[in-house]
């Protein structure tokens, strides 16, 4: 499921950013290089980075009708990746801040009818739309529209009403439509269906397996100051298993919380506390 299109290399995208874009491009790649996996992330920024070296304008008409559909499992990244690529569109259009909102984009209801004029689902989902400020963008802005309850009716008229009315506000906000890490059938049957009304960019990050998240922790300790012999690291790896065999468990997020529980308990045997 990965694009090939484009080699992914540290020297290829700090070539590009340091010769044609500002330091928020520069920092979006650098940052983007030191994540764990999210290869077709990577090769996403370093494409989006070379097409706008060759736009007039400075990207502006490439954000214009254009997409990402995002599959991307919870806890695994995604305020991490949106963040990125808000910092990487701010350095292209040459904007001070373009801020992430996360919405959700709701099944219709007919509890949420304005009016017993308006009761089919095409409707409602219109008037969902505006109520949630889906289609009133106050500033440039990355819109991340999770799209999950909508997986088996995007074949659905109502669904294509709601891509229809979301393509008129490209000017104003790049919309990342975002799912789950699912399979590459039903991920190629969300890519036709939204591509009848946008240019859309698929990017996939596939489940993480126990040793990305053991290399994280690795780090993330590191980084905290916390030591690592050979028992706390297999320590920490049973730990990590039991984690995510227990049902709660939230990706990199419940990583952090492990490391954070850490380096208190550290804290607390140093000072006893």
């Amino acid at each position: 499921m990965e694009n090939t299109t484009l080699p992914i290399s540290r020297d290829v995208l700090a070539h590009i950013a340091a010769d044609s874009f500002p330091d928020p491009v520069s920092e979006a790649t650098r940052a983007a290089l030191d994540l764990i996996g999210a290869k077709e992330f990577k090769r996403y920024l370093c494409d989006t980075m070379e097409v706008a070296t060759h736009m007039s304008g400075g990207g502006e008409m490439f954000v214009f009708e254009r997409a990402v559909l995002l599959s991307i499992n919870d806890g695994d990244g995604l305020h991490t990746q949106m963040r990125l690529l808000a910092r990487l569109w701010e350095g292209i259009l040459g904007i001070r801040q373009m801020p992430v909102a996360y919405k959700e984009l709701r099944l219709p209801d007919r509890m949420d009818a304005k009016s017993m004029e308006k009761l089919s689902d095409r409707d409602i989902v219109l008037s969902n739309l505006a109520e949630d400020g889906l289609t009133y963008v106050p500033c440039r802005r990355v819109l991340c529209l999770d799209i999950t309850k909508w997986i088996d009716r995007v074949e659905r008229s109502d669904f294509r009403a709601a891509l229809s009315r979301l393509r008129d506000t490209t000017e104003e906000q790049l919309v990342v439509f975002r799912v789950p890490a699912v399979d590459e059938l039903t991920l190629r049957r969300l890519r036709e269906a939204i591509g009848w009304f946008f240019n859309v960019d698929v990017v996939y990050t596939p489940p993480y397996a126990i040793d990305d998240y053991h290399a994280y922790a690795l780090r993330r300790m590191e980084s905290r100051g916390l030591e690592s012999d050979e028992e706390t690291r297999e320590a920490l790896r049973r730990a990590l298993e039991k984690l995510r065999g227990s049902g709660g468990f939230w990706g990199f997020h419940s990583v952090d919380v492990l490391i954070d529980d850490m380096v208190f308990a550290a804290l607390c045997g140093k000072y006893a506390l």
